[in-house]
């Protein structure tokens, strides 16, 4: 990063949701492709899939069935799910997937509270070997001090 300019070094630490340009967030196609995929991985029918996203939606006491599902993962259609089911279809078809598309155009993922305590262990194990390693350097440097006095 030494010889890169103020401007580029500034580009590469800059988030994406800050930059000058926009990001290519056409993935409609995408998007139900993932779905479709996650819902075959699942194993679960369409009407089951539905009942899931029911009972994960119990307390905004909405409907979605079969019919609703065809219509809403058909391209020719012009009736999308509303996002805010996005984690009940998550959820129905045991996958993130869907969703982690939906984010990729501004580089971000879902992930899970276990993967972020993983993460975090390991940053904490880089850290704890920094300082073991910046304290064997001290008491190298003052060994090698006692030893010249």
């Amino acid at each position: 990063m030494e010889n890169l300019t103020m401007a580029q070094q500034k580009q590469l630490t800059k988030s994406i949701l800050d930059a000058d340009v926009a990001p290519d967030c056409d993935i409609y196609h995408l998007f139900i492709h993932s779905v479709c995929s996650a819902m075959k991985r699942s194993g679960f029918s369409r009407p089951v899939i539905a009942d899931r996203m029911n009972d994960a939606l119990r307390a905004q006491n909405n409907d979605v069935d079969q019919a609703k599902l065809n219509k809403w993962l058909a391209p020719s259609q012009t009736n999308y799910m509303p996002m805010h089911y996005l984690p009940a279809l998550c959820y129905a078809v045991r996958s993130t997937e869907p969703a982690n598309i939906l984010l990729k155009p501004i580089l971000f993922k879902a992930v899970d509270q276990r993967s972020q305590l993983l993460q975090q262990h390991a940053e904490l194990q880089m850290e704890i070997e920094e300082r073991t390693a910046m304290q064997r350097y001290i008491t190298e440097s003052l060994l090698t001090n006692d030893n010249q006095d």
